[in-house]
């Protein structure tokens, strides 16, 4: 049992502010938590807020046994008054009970959902209430909801005259078994509804970015007829006030957070804004950037490893500085734009990857591999230096760096390649990735390969546009756009005209002036591909690595960079982050079967390696064709006992021309040595399968 409560640091509200400059007009800024905490009320109508948001509340997920919550998507999130992080639940079925600070008549509920995998979401559910969280009361339920996006909320109001109640317990079932064949359940926030008794508090300023010494009004914008007030300005003359408008002063530079407490006769509520206000120099834009505090933490001070890094790394504090600064300077225009970390720890550790970057909006956290960094003895002192530099461009990139308003962070998305092709173009820019230039290839899709080809194609666009700060404008939509994609950012940035399709045939016709041309089976002359038309389907008998983008549909989606990954031995992996992939299905070989719109005469076949991942290449394979999908008849077979080539693609001719309306591969890996079987698991990957017929 997960059980969690809310903190008074969790209660204090965080915003990040673009503000106008010259100080006209009244700006009331409001985050996401109090957008939804508050509900105007109409006339002769009581004002209503979110008392999850109350000190003191408490929650807890009650599991089946066994059942489990990711790290960073447990309970907690639900009550966290923030729409991006959510609670999930690896099973179909979670009960969640919500225990508020004091009893109250709940009026109406929100959900809100998560961020991905729509069947995740609470289909049905039943709600209680109790007193004494023994003999509980159901107060409503519902069936067969469906959410028609994400991060969206929905309000669900109760009928009639409501009872209070200290606990409530929400029975929540998912809508269904999840694209990756997972029973999981997710929701990203509960907010619970009650009548208003003290103040809901808000304000607003009337410039959220003053230069120094420049004057701004406060006015207290609060729910429930306040009638005193306490306001707290840090950095501020006066620095508190007692007035319901209040005039202030900053004479330094950097964030400041405003703090007001509201109070009428049924009690007081306090609202704090953190770096709610942003004093600048227009002079000196970035002036008063604001260093977080770094710490360390070392999980493993004895390992070979940390050694290696405080060796080449004394200045680690300094360098992540230093980095944070130069980041921000390149992705926005000045100070007053930027999200303020208070804290950036990090974290040393033996990982499963090189690095990542985790924590909040205003703690980052960033965590180095041990393994990776001891591995990287013997290259030199300066060849270790330089890579961990450059993967700290990259981690503290996605600190700072915009992140787009709708999307999942799911390989092969726009979403995924913003992040990651920004992240490496910003470490390619800045020298620590030059290796990268050296692997050019094709880019048919900006989504094939995030991390290498798009990072490129960005610094392409960046170097043909020099007219305008793309990347500063690429960053900024992500903010603007509320549906954001490659093609919004694109047409937004350089007009309906020139899309992103426009552009990335621009960078293809430069490609091609290198030599470099699309590595897909290409046929002789006089020669289609029938899996390109159109009714083509396939099955495949495998497991496979769909959850990590390796669907069996990769195999004829015209691209070498998505291969298709089927598994005849379960590699360790599947059983750490994807177990109900599991018990996988027993096969000696991984089967394709091709199934066409029409009867066609098959006279040759490609199969195209990938970018990476030789050893899953097969070391043989049969061909069938069928007219019925029943019966089978080998129509060739081969053996590639070597290594292939990276994205190079192998054509075989049949013996004679066939007709069939079904094609069947049958790929084997029987290949031996390090890497392959046992818990590194024995795979079989296909970049690219092509069946030609003479036109």
């Amino acid at each position: 049992m997960n059980k969690f409560t809310l903190s008074a640091l969790a209660l204090s509200v965080s915003a990040i502010l673009v503000g106008c400059n010259d100080g006209s007009g009244f700006t009331s800024t409001q985050s996401e938590a109090e957008q939804s905490t508050q509900v105007t009320p109409a006339a002769g109508e009581s004002a209503l807020r979110n008392m999850s948001q109350d000190k003191g509340a408490e929650i807890e997920a009650v599991l089946a046994e066994g059942v489990t919550s990711p790290d960073g998507e447990q309970v907690g999130n639900l009550i966290d008054g923030n729409h991006s992080s959510k609670f999930l639940a690896f099973d179909k079925k979670a009960t969640v009970i919500f225990k508020a600070a004091k009893a109250a008549a709940l009026q109406k509920y929100h959900f809100v959902s998560a961020n991905d995998e729509p069947k995740r979401d609470p289909k049905n559910w039943v709600v209680y209430g109790s007193n004494d969280k023994q003999e509980w009361v159901e107060i409503d339920s519902r069936a067969n909801e469906a959410f028609t996006g994400r991060a969206e909320l929905k309000a669900y109001e109760l009928e009639g005259e409501q009872a209070a109640y200290q606990y409530f317990k929400f029975d929540l079932e998912h809508g269904g078994t999840d694209s990756y064949g997972a029973d999981i359940t997710q929701l990203a926030e509960l907010e619970l509804i009650v009548i208003a008794e003290a103040p809901i508090v808000s304000f607003g300023a009337s410039n959220l970015t003053p230069e120094v010494g420049e004057l701004v009004v406060f006015e207290d914008t609060s729910l429930v007829n306040p009638t005193s007030w306490q306001w707290t300005f840090e950095g501020g003359t006066p620095a508190t006030s007692t007035e319901r408008k209040p005039l202030v002063r900053f004479n330094e530079l950097g964030a400041k957070t405003v703090t007001l407490v509201a109070k009428n006769d049924k009690g007081e509520s306090e609202l704090v804004k953190t770096d709610f206000i942003r004093v600048w120099d227009p002079a000196s834009p970035w002036a008063g950037f604001p260093k977080p505090t770094v710490t360390f933490t070392k999980n493993k001070p004895e390992h070979p490893g940390q050694a290696v890094l405080e060796r080449v790394m004394p200045d680690l504090e300094a360098e992540i500085h230093r980095i944070s600064e130069l980041i921000a300077k390149r992705l926005f225009n000045n100070v007053t734009e930027i999200n303020v970390f208070e804290s950036v720890e990090f974290i040393t550790d033996e990982y499963d990857f090189p690095a990542a970057k985790g924590g909040t909006d205003k703690n980052m956290q960033l965590m180095f591999d041990l393994n990776h960094i001891a591995n990287l003895e013997g290259k030199g002192d300066q060849a270790i230096r330089d890579e961990i530099i450059g993967v700290l461009w990259h981690e503290l990139t996605h600190g700072y760096q915009n992140v787009p308003n709708s999307g999942a962070y799911i390989q092969g998305t726009d979403y995924h390649s913003y992040l990651e092709g920004m992240a490496n173009f910003i470490r390619l820019e800045a020298g620590y990735l030059d290796r990268v230039r050296e692997g050019r290839s094709w880019l048919a899709d900006v989504n094939d390969d995030a991390y290498n080809q798009t990072s490129l194609f960005l610094e392409w666009v960046v170097n043909t546009n020099r007219n305008i700060d793309f990347m500063k404008a690429f960053n900024a939509s992500a903010k603007t756009i509320p549906e954001w994609s490659f093609e919004a950012a694109f047409e937004q940035i350089f007009g309906e005209n020139r899309g992103l399709n426009v552009v990335l045939g621009e960078y293809q016709a430069y490609l091609k002036s290198l030599g470099i041309v699309p590595p897909n089976p290409t046929p002789v002359e006089g020669y289609s591909n029938i899996l390109q038309l159109e009714g083509v389907s396939m099955i495949t008998n495998a497991t496979h690595l769909g959850p990590y983008g390796d669907v069996p549909e990769n195999t004829f989606d015209n691209s070498v960079y998505t291969p298709f990954t089927g598994v005849i031995e379960a590699p360790w992996f599947i059983e750490q982050y994807t177990p109900h992939q599991l018990p996988i299905n027993e096969i000696d070989a991984v089967e394709v079967d091709f199934a066409l719109a029409n009867e066609e005469t098959v006279s040759q076949y490609s199969i195209a390696m990938s970018d990476k991942n030789e050893i899953r290449w097969p070391t043989s394979w049969q061909v069938f064709g069928s007219n019925n999908g029943e019966t089978w008849t080998l129509i060739d077979e081969q053996t590639f006992t070597g290594i292939p080539e990276l994205l190079t693609t192998y054509t075989y001719e049949l013996e004679k021309p066939v007709d069939v309306q079904h094609v069947r591969f049958s790929f084997k890996n029987e290949r031996q040595g390090d890497g392959i079987g046992g818990d590194n698991g024995r795979l079989v990957q296909i970049g690219e399968i092509a069946i030609w017929t003479q036109d």
